[in-house]
């Protein structure tokens, strides 16, 4: 009688070692992938900055041709390059502070000094077309935007400058 006490009280003992010991294991299998988890990330990271720079060089690329083949730029050739130069930098303030691109944007503007913030917001939204990616303010839209600046950039005609100065 005794020892079927003694087992009724050691059981639940032994059980619930066995759970912990269990949950131990469990644990040490989860870190383990958290750790695996947080290198892909690293990784990732790393590759979204990389692309993100080798956009803004191509998009650079083509302001820049389009700057070589016009005899007269337009007003806002500056804008569109400053606004594909921030490509890298809007991607990393996101992923290391949640930033808005316009935020991030206006960051990018004041440490550079060659444009103002407002500036930049009244030529975007002198453009139809770019106003509605800016006004997303999420990094696809952005890229869009950026994308269609070009884009306007080497379509743009000298004899019309001065409608679409901004």
């Amino acid at each position: 009688m005794w020892m079927l006490l003694i087992l009724l009280a050691v059981a639940p003992i032994v059980f619930m070692a066995l759970k912990i010991d269990q949950l131990g294991k469990v644990q040490n299998r989860l870190k383990v992938q958290l750790r695996f988890a947080e290198q892909q990330s690293v990784q990732l990271e790393h590759l979204a900055f990389w692309l993100a720079e080798e956009q803004s060089q191509q998009l650079l690329a083509k302001v820049h041709q389009a700057g070589r083949t016009q005899s007269k730029a337009p007003v806002w050739y500056l804008h569109t390059e400053l606004l594909c130069k921030a490509i890298p930098v809007l991607c990393k303030e996101q992923a290391n502070h949640s930033t808005l691109p316009r935020q991030a944007v206006a960051k990018f503007l004041k440490q550079q000094d060659q444009l103002s913030f407002n500036e930049m917001e009244n030529f975007i939204r002198h453009h139809p077309v770019l106003t509605e990616f800016w006004q997303s303010n999420t990094l696809t839209s952005y890229l869009k935007l950026c994308h269609r600046a070009v884009e306007m950039l080497q379509d743009y005609q000298p004899a019309h400058s001065d409608r679409l100065a901004g």
